[in-house]
């Protein structure tokens, strides 16, 4: 079993998809494949959100259309068609953050949904799997708590190996939502930053995954920001301890919450470049190898 993490940079095309396709096909073990919702989505549904908030109707349905259309397009390039529809899960306008999350976890699910079309109609199958229902959190809304044992449960439950005809002829591939949870009472939560990142570290971690593949636009952790520092150099290894520490300095390619699920059952996370998958990216793993080239982030 292995995990792959597309971001929002990874999937905010047709052709970001049509190459998600082309790594999915190469694999011949398991995958979950947690998606990220498309482009700037999640800034495009928090403008939905506060003009919910505000009660601004006109305002809200057009960032509403822009949404829409958005995703139509993609889907047009792409030969699907996804339903695209308001929440309808249950909103509390007497809670910000609650109306937040309810709305803004669309994106994943929309994602997700195109992700999965697309996937079947190129002939990989696969089955979608909704992380409201499998990630269970507390109702810290926009910075849920992941109830562990829980969670752990619920994935192992529908990952589970079964020795039957049925099970045997299961999709190989699944869709799954990054960033997003739910609470026992089925209301929709968010992770916080990096949310996604940290969604498949759990899954990873949980399902005691070979790897966990986070497949970036960069090629993979550098020693300083590419966007400021063009001499920037590729850190081939890291030791769990050294990513995080470079976490900490303020690096912005893996979140220290991140790597504690995988370094705590020594899992290794791949860091590799979303157009060039044959490069060989970056792995943090338990090795004695210590970080020797001097990094500039947080600087």
């Amino acid at each position: 079993m292995k995990v792959y993490k597309f971001g929002g940079a990874s999937v905010r095309d047709a052709d970001g998809i049509r190459n998600l396709g082309r790594i999915i096909a190469r694999e011949t073990s398991d995958v979950a494949v947690v998606v990220s919702a498309m482009g700037k989505t999640t800034n495009a549904l928090e403008r939905v959100v506060n003009a919910l908030w505000l009660r601004e109707t006109e305002q809200m349905e057009r960032e509403w259309q822009l949404i829409v259309d958005y995703h139509r397009e993609i889907q047009s390039k792409l030969g699907v068609e996804v339903e695209i529809r308001m929440p309808d899960a249950p909103v509390s306008f007497d809670n910000y953050d609650e109306l937040y999350d309810q709305v803004v976890s669309y994106g994943e699910l929309l994602s997700t949904r195109i992700v999965s079309a697309y996937l079947t109609r190129v002939g990989i199958r696969n089955r979608w799997l909704d992380m409201t229902r499998l990630l269970r959190t507390d109702a810290t809304f926009r910075a849920a708590q992941v109830d562990y044992p829980t969670t752990e449960r619920l994935i192992q439950d529908v990952f589970r190996y079964r020795p039957t005809a049925e099970y045997a002829n299961r999709a190989k591939i699944s869709v799954l939502q990054g960033f997003i949870g739910g609470t026992g009472d089925g209301r929709r939560t968010t992770l916080g930053r990096e949310g996604s990142d940290y969604t498949a570290a759990l899954v990873g971690s949980v399902l005691n995954a070979d790897s966990v593949t986070i497949w970036k636009d960069v090629p993979g952790i550098l020693t300083a920001d590419p966007r400021k520092d063009p001499n920037a150099k590729l850190i081939p290894i890291l030791s769990y301890e050294d990513a995080e520490r470079l976490a900490e300095s303020g690096a912005q390619i893996i979140h220290r919450k991140t790597i504690f699920p995988l370094e705590h059952k020594a899992i290794p996370l791949y860091v590799k470049p979303f157009l060039d998958p044959d490069a060989a990216g970056s792995i943090i793993c338990k090795t004695n190898q210590k970080l020797n080239m001097p990094v500039q982030w947080g600087k």
